[in-house]
């Protein structure tokens, strides 16, 4: 009732400030009106007579501007994401491996090593993550705060248990040590740990589509299945910032639906 009431809140303080750009608004456009009809003299006297009034169209130019610019430098906060699966997923994901939208918009996820992740969301922080899944094969990983498709914590849901990983990545130098001509060259590979102290069992083995829902505020994860939580960890999440995807591995195989992201501030 309280998150009910606070929304409301929003709402009305929304409108009402929509309500009184549209006033200023209509207000510059009567003021520029008359001055089209003044001649160098009247617009002389114009001035003279309503400086208040210009001080304030001044000040009302200067908040609208304000107002922009906070909403371009809070963007992240204010827009969310979503996809139901109606185009091609290369429009809204960066991925390698097989994944294609099957009838009904579904996107069938599996032979993908380095998984899949949106292409907006560097600069997500804190976000709720909402979709319906169904596991054909093996499990599926969810990605979340991604640098790219090397650095990312991946969640991985199986039917019976929640198992968190890291992909990270690790140089590997290459050359020759004998001949100092040739040089050194590094080339990065993705590792991953497995955090094994913190593997979740599930309360009810996962047989067919269910409801996810994954909270991601500061260094804290939460997930919920079928509206029960069964996997939290706190202080875990090291990376900051990033974005959202999904992994299945070699023959994993996965189907995935109604995908929604709530940024958070």
């Amino acid at each position: 009732m309280r998150q009910f009431l606070e929304k409301l809140k929003r709402y009305f303080a929304q409108i009402l400030s929509i309500t009184g750009l549209v006033g200023q608004i209509f207000s510059l456009i009567g003021f520029f009106s008359s001055l089209t009809k003044k001649d160098t003299q009247g617009l002389i006297l114009f001035f003279q007579e309503n400086y208040v009034l210009i001080w304030l169209i001044s000040l009302t130019l200067i908040v609208i501007a304000s107002s922009y610019w906070i909403l371009l430098m809070n963007r992240r906060f204010i827009f969310g994401f979503t996809d139901s699966f109606k185009k091609d997923p290369k429009i809204n994901w960066d991925y390698r491996g097989s994944w294609t939208i099957a009838d009904d918009n579904i996107l069938v996820i599996t032979g993908a090593d380095e998984g899949g992740i949106t292409k907006k969301g560097a600069d997500w922080e804190n976000y709720t993550i909402s979709f319906k899944a169904k596991i054909i094969n093996g499990r599926l990983g969810v990605i979340v705060r991604a640098y790219d498709l090397n650095n990312y914590y991946m969640l991985q849901i199986n039917p019976n248990i929640i198992v968190p990983h890291q992909r990270i990545s690790i140089p590997k130098i290459i050359g020759n040590s004998v001949d100092p001509l040739v040089g050194y060259t590094i080339e990065l590979h993705a590792g991953w740990q497995r955090f094994e102290d913190k593997i979740s069992p599930l309360s009810k083995e996962l047989v067919d589509w269910f409801d996810v829902r994954i909270k991601v505020k500061d260094q804290s994860v939460s997930i919920f299945i079928n509206n029960r939580l069964e996997f939290k960890q706190d202080s875990f999440l090291q990376i900051s910032k990033g974005k959202v995807g999904f992994r299945c591995h070699g023959e994993e195989k996965a189907l995935i639906k109604k995908i929604k992201i709530r940024l958070n501030p």
